[in-house]
Formats: structure tokens, sequence, C-alpha cells
């Protein structure tokens, strides 16, 4: 039993101490660029068409495409676990060790939008996080373990955790606003438009 407990410990500060190793976060990155060459209608589709197909290659369920309003919105998205390797909603280790340790989920907000000072469309991504906040659930069988993702295990004070649980806003994630920005200006052909930095 000391042994167990020993090697539940160790293990538990080799975790603390490599998650110390990350490293520093980078914090240039890039959520919104001037689109230089825009001048024809199918120019304007292409820039819509790129958004689409970069939200849906990345997963992300559409909720929203007003051209109108010249926005597109996602529905919130669970954010990867460890052993989702072939998704990629995350963009930093922190995040994804966030994720993994937490309930996270994502959606994303995109505008193409008129700039101030110049004639060009502004293209602008927004990632918006939010954690799941819910009381403990309660566990006193190992057959209740079976049932921890469901809504049928009660909580630890008998409140009904329905109605107790909500997603919170945590900011934005920087990281990957600037990975979608790169993902849809490749989607968009070289020499048709040139994007510039905002």
């Amino acid at each position: 039993m000391i042994t167990h407990v020993s090697q539940v410990l160790a293990c538990s500060l080799l975790c603390l101490l490599s998650s110390a190793c990350l490293g520093p976060q980078r914090s240039a990155y890039i959520s919104t660029r001037i689109l230089s060459g825009l001048r024809t209608p199918g120019d304007q589709e292409g820039v819509w068409q790129a958004i689409q197909d970069t939200l849906r290659q990345c997963n992300y369920r559409l909720d929203r495409v007003d051209q109108r309003e010249q926005l597109v919105t996602t529905l919130p998205q669970t954010s990867q676990h460890f052993f989702e390797f072939w998704r990629h909603d995350v963009d930093t280790r922190h995040d994804y060790w966030e994720a993994v340790l937490n309930p996270i989920r994502r959606w994303v907000e995109i505008r193409v939008s008129d700039h101030e000072n110049e004639d060009d469309p502004v293209l602008a991504v927004v990632v918006h996080k939010e954690r799941l906040s819910a009381p403990d659930r309660q566990f006193n069988t190992t057959g209740a373990a079976y049932q921890y993702f469901g809504a049928n295990l009660p909580s630890a004070t008998g409140i009904d955790r329905a109605t107790r649980e909500r997603w919170l806003d945590v900011g934005r994630d920087p990281a990957m606003e600037d990975y979608l920005l790169r993902l849809i200006l490749d989607r968009l052909a070289p020499g048709e438009m040139q994007a510039s930095l905002d």
C-alpha cells in the first residue's frame, strides 16, 4: 500500500515538474488582416468559401453564415482530449493540457468588415473559450464510474446537476485565432489577393 502511494506521489511530482518546463508562450499572435485586392464579387465569394472550408476542416459546425452582417459563427465544440490525435482545435501545449484537465469548449466568430481608414475589408478571427462549471459528482460504487459522462449520476450535495451546470467565459484563444487566420489566408489563391498586417 505504501509503495503504491509513493508511486502515485512520484508520478504527480513528475507531472508537476514537467508542466513547469513548457517554456514561455508566444505573445505576438495575429487575429486580423487587411485584405487587399477584393475587386470582384467572385473574389469576395472566395473569402467566404475559404472561411467556411477552413472551419469545416477544423471540425467546427457552422452556426451562422450571414454575408449581409459580414459574420460567420460556429457552434460551441468541446476541445480535443489527449486521445483525439486527429483533431486540432488547440494550438499550444498550455491550451492542450488545459483541455485535457478541464472540460473546455471553443466557438469561433469571424467578421469581414470595413476598415476605418482603408477601402479594403478586414478579416478578424475571434476564438471564444469557455470552461464547464458543475457540482461534484457522487461516486459510492464502482458501477457509478460507467455513468460518469452521463446525466444520471447525482451530485455530491444532492443538488440537481442539470440546473447547476454552466459554461463560464474564460476569454479568447489568441493562438487558435492566429492558426485559423493563417489557414484561411492559405486557402486563398496567391495573386488573387494580398494580405497585409492590420
